[in-house]
Parts: structure tokens; sequence; C-alpha cells
């Protein structure tokens, strides 16, 4: 009897934990979330697994979305380094007809980054990231997996 006891209150804690968080309005953070925090700038696999990291995977969720060039513009204000570096890729992809007055600021800023390419995890300048957004940017939409 004690152990059947045992059983059936441990069923409900964990239940009343779980109901617990779900009421507790825990969700993943948005699209926007993602990239407005994001710590570092990767594009393509990282890591020894070649993972695409959320913030990419983010970016391309706000990019394709119908009012997502809006919202990849008040990440410029908004966002981390990093993150405004997701954005102004994200706009230079989608052609965003006054990019070139975008990127402007970028392109003479000495802020350093945090990069990661592959599995090297590196400073680098903002100017020098918009100078590779400007080259890859483009070709790197068409190398995309299709989910």
């Amino acid at each position: 009897m004690t152990r059947l006891t045992i059983r059936r209150s441990s069923v409900l804690t964990s239940a009343a934990a779980l109901l617990a968080v779900i009421g507790s309005g825990y969700a993943e953070p948005s699209a926007y979330e993602t990239v407005r925090s994001a710590p570092r700038f990767a594009i393509g696999g990282i890591g020894v697994a070649g993972i695409t990291s959320s913030e990419e995977l983010a970016m391309h969720k706000l990019r394709e979305d119908q009012c997502g060039e809006e919202q990849l513009r008040k990440l410029l204000r908004e966002a981390t380094p990093a993150g405004q570096m997701y954005a102004l890729l994200a706009l230079r992809q989608i052609n965003a007809r006054d990019y070139e007055g975008l990127s402007e600021p970028y392109r003479h800023s000495s802020a350093v980054i945090t990069r990661v390419d592959g599995c090297i995890i590196h400073p680098e300048v903002i100017s020098q990231t918009v100078e590779w957004i400007d080259k890859w940017a483009v070709k790197n939409k068409s190398w995309e997996k299709k989910t």
C-alpha cells in the first residue's frame, strides 16, 4: 500500500510541476528575440557537428516572414552588435533598396564582435564582417538547406 501511495504521489508531483511550467508562460524565445540577443555571429555549420546556430535559423525565419523586413530594420537599432550583423545580412539577402545606406555606418565601425567560422571562434571588426556580408550574402542564401 505504501509503495502505491509513493508512486501516485510522485506522478501527481510531476504533473503539478509540468503544469506550473506550462502555466508560467515559459516559451522559447521568438525569432526576433533570438537575433536581438545574439552573442556571436555564425553563418553556416559551426562546431564539430556543423550545426546551424539558433540565431542563424531565427534570422532565416525573420527574413522569410511577411513583416520580416520591418523587424530586421528594427534589429539594426535594438540588437547586440552580432544581432545587427544578422539583420544586415538578411537585409542584403532580400535586396533591401537602401542596403547601402543601412550598411554605411558599419563599414567604418571599429567595434569588435565574436565571429564563429566552423570550429574557429575569433574576434572580428564589424567593418570586416560587412565586407564578408557584401561578398557572400547572396551566394550564401543559395547554399541554405531547404527544410
